[in-house]
């Protein structure tokens, strides 16, 4: 049995997509296409059709009747939006710059559908009205082969595992590719953990700066470490590490006000805040992963590396991740359909991938000598983030088998996406399958890199 979605684009194709990869099925979203030609079925690869269990997006919905005969006995869902909200969203999607980048199929193909190629609001609307029509009066008398599932106005898991015959899993039903989230700028995200580390250094300065004059009144050098300082936050309560302690969370407070003034909706987990419920936050389909810090007892090593690691989870997956390193002033960066990519001294992005490409549009990644040995050495001195080691590795600096254990989720979290956008994977030891967070427990046990 085939399961075909036929839901247009932008009526949360996406997160059907992962429903379905969720219960089991190896699931296609977005076949795309290389030819079209109306009502003819090879126009879609039949590799493709052959080798998956389920299908969403373009061109799918175009050759629901054709799919119908091919493959009989199958399964059609038909995801359906309020239709002001899908207008809006087509708008920001299609535009001229997209369709410029369509091959002549795509352009084909949207011309059947909509009458244009680039938004048009009352061709999109007519488009949008005859094709969920059509499919309506296709099966109008077999209700057991299609499910009319509407995922943004609350369609979920009591509709579509009666309809495919399957138990309701004990987990969240998927909200993916959410308009806000889609559109989000990843250099947003970079900036506000750059301030974060400004913070973090200066912690780093003042206590390698109380090390390196251990032989002096403890009260003298502290307060030379607090005038240079000049800022009414710091003072001599606490000592150093008084003062690093509120440096710490001063970096915390930053990340968590910026982030809210960004998505004001979306939650943050963090190593400050885990104390959420379980019972709360599986209800979640989006939210953050923060760690300002990997480890307090870094900052005492005169080599260290460490990170700042912000991360947006999607659906229990790392849908983006940043991970700065203030004492390189080294970004890697991820993002779902971006890639990876990291960046030096302010320097050009360059793209982290297993196989380089020399025509790439953020050019090649040219790893620079001084940083390579550095990060190693701070790697063999065991005085960097557990981000940062992973980070080395989707690089090629270290060996693709580094594997950690004792890792929470804040820890791995937008590393993991730098990995995963770089070509690689996190497997979980326990489950032997790739790792995912907002679990009831946020430890991650062992992980490993394939």
């Amino acid at each position: 049995m085939k399961i075909f979605g036929i839901g247009l684009s932008k009526t949360g194709t996406t997160s059907l997509a992962h429903a379905l990869e969720i219960l089991g099925y190896k699931t296609k979203d977005y076949a795309g296409i290389e030819h079209y030609r109306s009502g003819d079925l090879s126009s879609i690869d039949e590799q493709l059709l052959e080798e998956y269990d389920a299908f969403t997006d373009t061109p799918i919905p175009s050759f629901y009747r054709e799919l119908d005969r091919q493959y009989p006995g199958s399964k059609f869902i038909l995801t359906t939006r309020e239709i002001d909200g899908w207008l809006k969203s087509c708008k920001k999607q299609f535009t001229e710059k997209l369709a410029d980048k369509q091959n002549n199929a795509h352009k084909c193909l949207f011309i059947d559908l909509y009458g244009c190629t680039v938004f048009d609001e009352k061709k999109f609307q007519t488009g949008y009205e005859n094709h969920t029509n059509g499919v309506l009066k296709y099966f109008r008398n077999r209700p057991d082969d299609l499910l009319i599932l509407d995922v943004a106005g609350g369609g979920d898991w009591e509709k579509l595992c009666p309809f495919l015959g399957l138990p309701i899993p004990d987990i969240t039903f998927p909200k993916s590719n959410v308009t806000q989230i889609r559109w989000m700028n990843i250099h947003d995200i970079v900036d506000i953990a750059h301030h974060a580390g400004k913070e973090i250094q200066k912690a780093y300065k003042i206590t390698q700066e109380y090390k390196m004059e251990q032989t002096k009144c403890r009260e003298k050098l502290f307060e030379v470490a607090r005038n240079k300082l000049k800022h009414p936050i710091y003072s001599l309560r606490g000592g150093p590490r008084g003062l690093r302690r509120r440096l710490i969370n001063k970096a915390h407070k930053s990340v968590l006000k910026r982030l809210q003034l960004l998505t004001p909706r979306i939650p943050v987990i963090s190593r400050e805040r885990n104390a959420i419920p379980y019972v709360e936050r599986s209800k979640w389909n989006h939210f953050w992963l923060v760690d300002t810090l990997d480890d307090e007892e870094i900052l005492l090593k005169p080599e260290a590396v460490f990170t700042i690691s912000i991360a947006l989870i999607e659906d229990r997956k790392p849908f983006l991740g940043v991970v700065y390193t203030p004492a390189l002033d080294t970004t890697y960066y991820a993002m779902v359909g971006k890639g990876a990519f990291k960046i030096v001294h302010g320097g050009t992005p360059g793209q982290l991938s297993l196989i380089k490409e020399e025509n790439s549009e953020h050019g090649t990644l040219s790893t620079r000598p001084e940083l390579s040995t550095s990060s190693q050495k701070a790697h063999r001195l065991g005085v960097t983030s557990k981000a940062f080691s992973l980070c080395l590795v989707a690089e090629g600096i270290l060996d693709i088998d580094q594997s950690l254990k004792d890792t929470m989720e804040w820890q791995t979290a937008a590393a993991n996406a730098v990995v995963n956008f770089a070509g690689m994977k996190i497997i979980s030891h326990d489950t032997n399958e790739e790792l995912a967070y907002n679990k009831k427990r946020l430890n991650n046990g062992r992980i490993f890199i394939e």
